[in-house]
């Protein structure tokens, strides 16, 4: 594999899992977090062709930023895959929620993506491909008691996918959504005890099982996948995603 890729917010979870998995196949990868000591580290793990830079994907510079020094190490940009969110807060109705929390949620699940498009999508029409990927969850496709900041949020940001696949149709680029499965990160547990019930006793993967997904989804034609939502639910792309990791 020797195609280029942009990653933000993957300084650890799923995010760090497929850069290094990425690095392993021979690709050069551009590893971006608001966290630089992460990422670092992440590079560092990673070993192979990975670079690492500072990025918050709320604001529209530093994307700009991330994006050029990209194309200033690497010379192009394949593929791009955000990963960046903002979950909290988990409980409580939306007439409760502080205005910090939904404007962090909007910042990130939102104006992030639109941000990464907006400096993205310019560079791979100029190079004539490239694929833009965005990890979501299908929250964003369904109303959650508790959840109305993230619920929205992603919402939103599946219309603002979408709706780039439907301007890149008949084109060599691409844009897709990826639901990841139940993945042992950082927050989990909290998320867990947040929704009780049958949640507690749900199957959860590695942030490694489930980095399999993302690449399968990177290895893909750009206009093949533009417009869908890839999820580790569907059993035929699961199926192909682990045989991929088993290779």
């Amino acid at each position: 594999m020797s195609h280029v890729f942009l990653l933000f917010g993957a300084s650890r979870g799923i995010g760090a899992a497929t850069a290094q998995s990425l690095a392993r196949r021979g690709a050069q990868v551009c590893v971006t977090a608001r966290d630089e000591d992460r990422v670092k580290d992440v590079c560092a793990r990673a070993g192979g062709n990975v670079w690492g830079t500072g990025c918050d994907i709320s604001d529209d510079a530093s994307v700009a930023a991330a994006v050029q020094t990209t194309l200033d190490k690497f010379g192009r940009i394949d593929t791009v895959i955000n990963f960046a969110a903002f979950t909290g807060p988990l409980d409580g109705a939306s007439w409760q929620l502080k205005q910090q929390d939904w404007d962090r949620a909007v910042a990130i699940n939102m104006t992030g993506p639109a941000n990464i498009i907006r400096h993205c999508t310019p560079v791979m029409q100029k190079q004539g491909n490239g694929a833009l990927l965005f990890a979501s969850s299908p929250f964003g496709d369904a109303t959650t008691p508790g959840m109305g900041a993230y619920g929205a949020s992603r919402a939103g940001s599946h219309a603002l996918v979408r709706q780039l696949a439907a301007e890149l149709q008949g084109t060599a680029l691409g844009a897709a959504l990826i639901y990841p499965g139940m993945t042992e990160t950082d927050g989990l547990s909290d998320f867990r005890k947040s929704r009780g019930g049958a949640m507690q006793n749900a199957q959860v993967a590695s942030a490694e099982t489930m980095a399999n997904l993302f690449v399968w989804a990177a290895m893909q034609s750009p206009w093949d996948i533009n417009g869908a939502t890839l999820a580790w639910s569907d059993q035929a792309i699961r199926t192909e995603a682990m045989a991929l990791g088993q290779a």
